[in-house]
C-alpha cells in the first residue's frame, strides 16, 4: 500500500510542474487521478476540469470527472460528463457502465438498462454489468428479464451468492416459490449465515403452507438477529396456523414488545391467527 505521505509528494510533485507548465492538461488529468485516490474528490473534480480547459477533447478527463462527481454523490452532474465523454468516443465500457451507475442511483432505471445493455455491447461477458442489468429489471419489474440477467452473471461466476438471492427475490415476486426456495438454498450453501436469505426463504415455505418448514427458517434468521420483528411476527403466524399456541404468543410477544402499535393492529385481524382467536393467552396478549 502506498503511504498517504507518498501520495502527499505525489501531488507535490505536480504542483510544481505545473507551477512551470500551467497548461500541461496531462499533469491536469493525472493529479485528478491521483486526488480522487486520495478520497479528495472536490480536489479531483477541479483538477479534472482545469484539464478539461485545456484539452476539452480528451473523454477520460470526462470520464473520470463523472466519477469524481459519483463519488461525491452528485449524480446528475456526473451523467453529464460521462455523456460528454461518450459524445467524443463511444466505444469505452467503463463510462457506459458508471454511467448506468449513476442513472441507477438516480431510479432512472430505464435509461440505466440501455446503459448496461452498450455496456454489454463492448463486454459481452462482464458479470457486474449482468449483474446490474438485473437489478435494475428488478426495479422495472421486468422479472424474467431479471433472472436472465442473474443467470448470464452466474454463467461467469457460477453459484454466485448474491444473483442466487436476488433471483430468488424476482422468482417470489413472480409467484414461483417452489423455484425461488430452491435458489435461495444454493444461495445459503455459500453464505449459510445469511439473516436476508433465511427471512425470504420463510417467506416462501408461508406462501406455499409449508408452516413447520418456514418456523425452521425464521429460526435460522433468529439466530443472527435475534431481535427482528418480521421474523418474529411471522414465525408467530406459523406457529398459529399449527396451533402451536404457546410458541405463537411467545414469538408474538416479542414482535409486540418491539413494535406495540403496529404488530397489536395487525395480530387483531390477521388470517394467520384465527386458528388461535379465543384462547386466553392470546387473547390477553392483545389487551
Amino acid at each position: 500500500m502506498i503511504r498517504v505521505s507518498t501520495f502527499d509528494e505525489v501531488i507535490g510533485s505536480h504542483n510544481k510542474a505545473l507551477e512551470c507548465r500551467p497548461d500541461d492538461y496531462r499533469s491536469w488529468y493525472r493529479r485528478g487521478n491521483k486526488l480522487r485516490i486520495m478520497g479528495r474528490y472536490y480536489d479531483a473534480v477541479a483538477s479534472y476540469e482545469k484539464a478539461i480547459e485545456r484539452q476539452p477533447k480528451d473523454y477520460r478527463a470526462w470520464y473520470q470527472r463523472g466519477n469524481a462527481l459519483d463519488d461525491l454523490g452528485r449524480y446528475e452532474e456526473a451523467i453529464a460528463s460521462y455523456n460528454e465523454s461518450l459524445n467524443l468516443y463511444a466505444k469505452d465500457y467503463w463510462v457506459w457502465y458508471w454511467r448506468g451507475h449513476a442513472l441507477r442511483k438516480m431510479e432512472r432505471f430505464a435509461e440505466a438498462l440501455d446503459s448496461y445493455n452498450q455496456a454489454l455491447e463492448l463486454k459481452p461477458n462482464d458479470y457486474w454489468a449482468f449483474y446490474n442489468r438485473g437489478h435494475v429489471l428488478r426495479e422495472l419489474h421486468q422479472f424474467d428479464e431479471a433472472i436472465a440477467s442473474y443467470d448470464r452473471a452466474m454463467k461467469i461466476r457460477e453459484n454466485d451468492y448474491w444473483c442466487l438471492y436476488w433471483r430468488g427475490d424476482c422468482l417470489r415476486h413472480l409467484g414461483r416459490d417452489k423455484e425461488a426456495i430452491a435458489s435461495f438454498n444454493k444461495a445459503l450453501k455459500s453464505k449459510p449465515q445469511d439473516f436476508w436469505t433465511w427471512l425470504r426463504r420463510g417467506d416462501a415455505l408461508r406462501c406455499l403452507g409449508r408452516f413447520q418448514s418456514a418456523i425452521a427458517s425464521y429460526n435460522k434468521a433468529l439466530e443472527v438477529q435475534p431481535k427482528d420483528d418480521r421474523a418474529l411476527y411471522y414465525k408467530a403466524g406459523c406457529c398459529a396456523k399449527l396451533r402451536k399456541v404457546e410458541l405463537a404468543v411467545e414469538s408474538l410477544g416479542r414482535a409486540i414488545d418491539l413494535y406495540p402499535e403496529k404488530y397489536l393492529q395487525l395480530a387483531r385481524t390477521d388470517a394467520y391467527f384465527d386458528s388461535i382467536r379465543g384462547y386466553q393467552e392470546f387473547e390477553a396478549l392483545l389487551q
